[in-house]
């Protein structure tokens, strides 16, 4: 246990952790608050505080007499505008899956453009998170994310790879609900990136390039590939 952070923090990120990740899957049933005590080595108190917590941002909710439940819900986060790319896959009439490409955190003071995007320090962390989506087995959209792990403390990877919602997952777990602005520009597939979407050089793509702030603040940057059908869903 982090002897820095405060107990209930420390037990109310393991949880979020462990429901994030599907460890602890929707609709299953928590430990008892003794149970959790014991666990986390804490009191009853706090208990019933990280428990509070977790329902006030819908992660679970309670039955009388019962006990706590991992919610279904995925109303947290709906007040925030964003790309939807399962839906408008699912909408194409094509089976959608994503996969997670590269999940890395960049230390070194490289990628000074990116660093810029974001107004970061050479010796400011980010993650470099990328997500290919498939429409039925074929890949559509390429998302390269970039965030400062200043805004979003210990994202972990099993976390992404049970979301297929980045930008849900975020305003849900980290309680911020950023600004959107986006720049979308026609191109088309070149010899860099024929192989990664498996289509020719010259094939249509949209790029679309997004920005996020909060509390006037950069906090999210990313760079997005479209290619095939989904163009004319997205676009």
């Amino acid at each position: 246990m982090n002897s820095i952070m405060p107990l209930y923090q420390s037990m109310l990120n393991d949880l979020i952790k462990q429901i994030e990740s599907g460890k602890l899957p929707k609709e299953s049933k928590l430990p008892s608050e003794q149970e959790l005590g014991a666990i986390y080595n804490v009191s009853r108190i706090t208990v019933r505080r990280a428990l509070a917590e977790l329902e006030s941002r819908n992660y679970i909710y309670k039955k009388q007499g019962q006990g706590s439940f991992v919610s279904s819900s995925e109303s947290e986060g709906s007040t925030v505008q964003f790309l939807n790319v399962k839906k408008k896959i699912e909408q194409m009439g094509s089976i959608p899956k994503f996969e997670l490409r590269k999940f890395e955190l960049n230390i070194d003071g490289s990628e000074k453009k990116i660093r810029k995007e974001l107004n970061l320090k050479p010796d400011d962390y980010f993650y470099v998170i990328y997500l290919m989506y498939y429409a039925d087995d074929e890949p559509v959209f390429l998302d390269k994310i970039y965030l400062p792990f200043s805004a979003f403390p210990m994202i972990h990877k099993s976390e992404i790879e049970n979301n297929n919602n980045l930008i849900p997952f975020l305003v849900k777990k980290y309680q911020k609900r950023p600004e959107f602005v986006s720049k979308t520009e026609p191109g088309m597939i070149l010899k860099t990136n024929r192989k990664i979407f498996d289509l020719s050089v010259g094939d249509p793509l949209v790029s679309i390039k997004r920005r996020g702030v909060f509390d006037e603040k950069f906090v999210y940057y990313s760079q997005s590939t479209v290619v095939r059908d989904l163009i004319m869903f997205i676009v």
